[in-house]
């Protein structure tokens, strides 16, 4: 099962493998990797021992089923996958039976949300829907306690953070880069896209930020940490 360890560790995202099999939203299609690169990656992981980073997938695509469970399940992988309620069962997507293979594979079922929505503009009926009712849901399909969520676009703000830790929450996965601990509630991950040449993977496997992107970073940091969303979050 996914735990992150008290230590800091890189924790990875990733979205759709191999040939999108729907159609994909604006900007959404560099983060699809092609089977062969995946794999490679897995393959350094899977060599990196006590130094891996975790691995987390997002959104509930059908290639989490089709290709990574058997891909991970190769080289005695483990993963969160953070699903979508509200694709369950649309073409593409997860079945409602594909949770449950998820779950009963050892792998961890975390929340997305039930739409693909900013959960800063949430009003009392979009929280409802998307923090417990779909929470019951995956809880049910899984057989698991639901504890850790991911933000739709890495997108949350102060209100979004208390409101989990309200529902009982173990941990929200950001898209901040850097390394987590499993001591903090607000868990970064570094994010793998189909335009990263070696480099690049080398500083989301060590969770590193480089340079060029710590400034961006910090500032992201405290506007979401310190600043609400708006008037509806």
């Amino acid at each position: 099962m996914f735990r992150t360890p008290a230590e800091k560790h890189s924790v990875l995202i990733f979205h759709g493998l191999g040939p999108p099999q729907r159609k994909l939203e604006p900007g959404e299609a560099p983060f699809w990797l092609g089977r062969d690169p995946f794999c490679a990656l897995l393959d350094r992981i899977a060599r990196m021992g006590a130094d891996a980073p975790q691995i987390t997938f997002d959104d509930g695509n059908a290639s989490d089923i089709e290709i990574a469970l058997p891909e991970l399940a190769a080289r005695g992988l483990s993963a969160a996958f953070f699903l979508l309620v509200g694709r369950l069962d649309h073409p593409g997507s997860l079945s409602q039976a594909d949770v449950k293979a998820l779950a009963e594979a050892g792998q961890t079922i975390g929340l997305h949300g039930h739409a693909h929505r900013d959960w800063r503009r949430l009003d009392p009926e979009g929280r409802q829907q998307e923090f417990r009712e779909a929470r019951r849901r995956l809880a049910d399909l899984s057989g698991q306690p639901i504890t850790l969520a991911a933000a739709p676009f890495g997108l949350y703000d102060r209100q979004v953070t208390k409101t989990l830790i309200a529902e009982g929450f173990e941990a929200l996965y950001t898209s901040d880069w850097g390394r987590a601990s499993g001591r903090r509630f607000l868990r970064p991950r570094n994010c793998i896209d189909a335009t990263m040449d070696d480099r690049a993977l080398s500083a989301a496997l060590d969770g590193h930020v480089r340079l060029t992107r710590q400034p961006r970073r910090l500032l992201g940091l405290a506007r979401k940490r310190l600043l609400p969303g708006g008037p509806a979050a």
